[in-house]
C-alpha cells in the first residue's frame, strides 16, 4: 500500500517574497514622486530608505526560512529564488550609490575657477526654503575642491568675446537647458554672464550653472563655469561631470566650427550697418577757390 506523503510549506517563505514585491514599487514611487509630483527630495530619501529596509528584511526572512527548506524538505524554495532576485535588483544599484556617496568628493558646488568664482544672479529664484544656498562658498570649502577636482581649470581661447558668444550660445541649446539669464558683453571690458537650469532625467534633482566669459585680450576670452546642486550635500560627482562634457563640447566647437562662427561675426556686422543707415555724404570740397565780387 503506497503511502501518502504530504510536503510542510514554510511560513516564512511567502513573507520573503511580499517583502521584495513591495520594495521595488515602494522606490518606484519615490522617484515618480519626486520626477513628477513635486515631492521634496528630503521626503523622497525617506521613501526610498523604506524600500531599501524592506529589501533587506525580505534578505533576512529568507535566510531565516532557508535552514527549513534545505535541511528538512520544506516547500518555498522558488518563493526564496524569487524574493532574492527581486531584492537584489533593488539593492545592488543602493550598494553602488552608496560606494560613490563614501568615495567621492562630498560637494554640491563647484567652478573652474575656485579663486573668483562667478556669481549666481537669476538661479536664486529656482531655490525653495529648504533648498542650498546660491551663495559663494566658504575659502576652506573652495580650497578642498581644488585638491579634489585639479581637472577643473578656467579655459583660456584665443578668440574674440564675440566669437565664443556664438559658440556659447550654440552648446547651450545643443544641453537644452532652460535659459535664465543671458546678459552679453556690452562694452569693451566687460563679461558675459549666462545661466541655466536642468534636472535629472532619472532623479528630477535640481541643479543651477553660471557661465562667464571674460575677455584677456583683444583675442582672447577666459571661460569659467559653476555648477551647484539646489538640494544634498553630495552631487556624486554630477557637478564635475557637467563642467567637463560641457565644456568639452565648446572645445569640439573651437576645433570644427571657427571658421563659420567668424562668417557669422561677419554677417552680425553687416546688419548693423545697415541698420545704422547709409554713411553721410562728404561735403564737397570747393575747388575754385574764394569768390571775387
Amino acid at each position: 500500500m503506497s503511502g501518502i506523503y504530504k510536503f510542510k510549506t514554510s511560513r516564512l517563505a511567502p513573507w520573503a517574497l511580499w517583502f521584495a514585491r513591495l520594495c521595488i514599487p515602494v522606490a518606484i514611487l519615490s522617484f515618480l514622486l519626486m520626477r513628477f509630483g513635486g515631492l521634496h527630495p528630503s521626503i523622497a530619501i525617506y521613501c526610498f530608505a523604506v524600500s531599501v529596509l524592506l529589501a533587506l528584511l525580505s534578505i533576512l526572512t529568507s535566510w531565516a526560512a532557508f535552514h527549513a527548506i534545505w535541511f528538512e524538505g520544506y516547500q518555498g524554495g522558488k518563493w526564496l529564488w524569487g524574493a532574492f532576485v527581486r531584492s537584489m535588483l533593488l539593492l545592488l544599484p543602493s550598494a553602488a550609490a552608496a560606494f560613490f556617496y563614501f568615495t567621492l568628493p562630498p560637494f554640491s558646488d563647484l567652478s573652474t575657477n575656485p579663486i573668483e568664482p562667478p556669481e549666481f544672479v537669476a538661479a536664486w529664484q529656482m531655490r525653495a526654503d529648504a533648498d542650498n544656498s546660491l551663495a559663494i562658498a566658504s575659502l576652506e570649502t573652495r580650497e578642498a575642491q581644488t585638491l579634489a577636482y585639479p581637472a577643473l581649470k578656467s579655459q583660456v581661447y584665443d578668440q574674440p568675446i564675440a566669437l565664443m558668444q556664438l559658440a556659447l550660445a550654440d552648446e547651450l541649446q545643443k544641453s537644452k537647458w532652460q535659459i535664465l539669464r543671458s546678459e552679453e558683453q556690452k562694452a569693451d571690458g566687460d563679461s558675459a554672464y549666462y545661466e541655466a537650469y536642468t534636472r535629472s532625467v532619472i532623479t528630477g534633482l535640481r541643479y543651477v550653472v553660471v557661465i562667464r566669459l571674460s575677455p584677456t585680450g583683444e583675442e582672447e576670452t577666459t571661460l569659467d563655469m559653476r555648477s551647484a546642486s539646489l538640494w544634498g550635500t553630495h552631487d556624486f560627482g554630477m557637478n564635475a561631470r557637467r563642467i567637463e562634457g560641457f565644456i568639452e563640447g565648446i572645445n569640439e566647437r573651437m576645433s570644427s566650427n571657427v571658421q563659420r562662427y567668424e562668417l557669422q561675426l561677419e554677417e552680425i556686422e553687416r546688419l548693423r550697418r545697415l541698420q545704422m543707415g547709409p554713411l553721410p555724404k562728404p561735403k564737397p570740397k570747393n575747388l575754385g577757390g574764394p569768390a571775387v565780387g
